[in-house]
């Protein structure tokens, strides 16, 4: 079985370089994908490292569609690959294993479904409320029913202070929005939307673990909707919606919301907490199989730590005849 992992990246090559490293190093058959958003040296080191297989440029963005158009295009290039893939694993800069991977490939070997995400009906009210995303349906509809122009690529601090009582003032409109999270960003309420009964809008997680029928799944709506895929292009954050969509209105797919990434969700700015060494007690003792986010420029000891926790984990594996290990072993002390 052979796992394609796609890591999305627009900073820190040193911490996309590890955890290249730690892939390889600790999988049995792989293929490393990095769609990277940055200069043409940042990418040619990375094809230089000796551990990626393909460096892809990517248009990337928060809250834009240019990195859902990066993500295309790695899936278009593994399908072009004459060495076949079973599975695909989205990845950012700063997410990092944390159980051994070999783990992984036997929970991916024996599942029974399609794609392993976070999703809900983002219109449910309740449903798009529960943890760990929390989407008040004022945010679904800000989101995803106005179509936005891009009037500055970025907005600085002074001016989101500046523009903040207007942006409050737009909310108080039917038709129009003002958003500055994003770049500076003017939105007009879309006379009619592609959802229905039948075609829900669904929210979650980007971080997708899919095999190749959903990843096929994707290409061919993006390439048999183009009216749908316009409509995402011109909203704001469309990759928590727009994968979650497709792949949740196909009636072939069967997909559970056990997405295997730890993550906390810093609530006051809905941003995922950066872990330290007093969180990995807690991280370890999820299950997961990856967790996010990790800086190695500010707490290097905390990768640290998780590689001679795996390294411990995987040696108990290899004692047990490589039956499963609990994911608490050689767990590191908080400090």
């Amino acid at each position: 079985m052979t796992v394609a992992f796609v890591v999305q990246t627009f900073k820190d090559l040193d911490q996309v370089e590890r955890l290249a490293r730690t892939i390889a190093s600790g999988t049995t058959d792989r293929m490393i994908v990095v769609s990277h958003r940055g200069t043409d040296l940042d990418r040619k080191r990375l094809e230089n490292s000796g551990v990626t297989d393909r460096v892809l440029p990517s248009p990337g963005g928060r809250g834009r569609f240019g990195v859902i158009d990066g993500l295309i295009s790695a899936f278009r290039w593994l399908e072009k690959q004459p060495r076949s893939y079973d599975w695909s694993v989205v990845l950012s800069g700063q997410d990092y294993p944390i159980r051994p991977l070999a783990d992984f490939e036997m929970e991916l070997e024996k599942a029974a479904d399609d794609g392993y995400f976070h999703h809900f009906e983002a219109m449910n009210e309740a449903a798009a409320a529960a943890p760990p995303m929390f989407w008040p349906q004022r945010e679904v509809e800000d989101r995803y029913q106005f179509e936005y122009a891009v009037l500055k690529e970025q907005s600085t601090a002074l001016e989101r202070t500046l523009l903040k009582v207007p942006r409050l003032m737009s909310e108080h409109t039917q038709n129009y929005r003002l958003h500055t999270g994003f770049g500076l960003m003017l939105g007009k309420r879309l006379k009619q939307t592609p959802f229905s009964r039948d075609f829900k809008l669904y929210g979650g997680s980007y971080w997708l673990t899919i095999n190749r029928k959903a990843v096929r799944a994707v290409l061919n709506f993006f390439d048999e909707r183009p009216d749908i895929v316009n409509y995402f292009r011109g909203v704001i954050v469309p990759e928590e919606a727009f994968l979650q969509t497709v792949l949740a209105n196909d009636p072939a797919l069967r997909l559970s919301t056990h997405e295997h990434r730890y993550v906390e969700f810093d609530q006051r700015y809905g941003h995922p907490r950066e872990f330290v060494m007093a969180d990995l007690p807690r991280v370890m003792a999820s299950g997961c199989f990856f967790a996010r986010k990790f800086d190695m420029r500010r707490n290097p000891e905390v990768l640290d730590a998780i590689d001679a926790s795996i390294r411990s984990a995987a040696a108990a594996l290899n004692a047990q005849g490589s039956n499963p290990v609990s994911s608490d072993a050689a767990m590191p002390r908080a400090s």
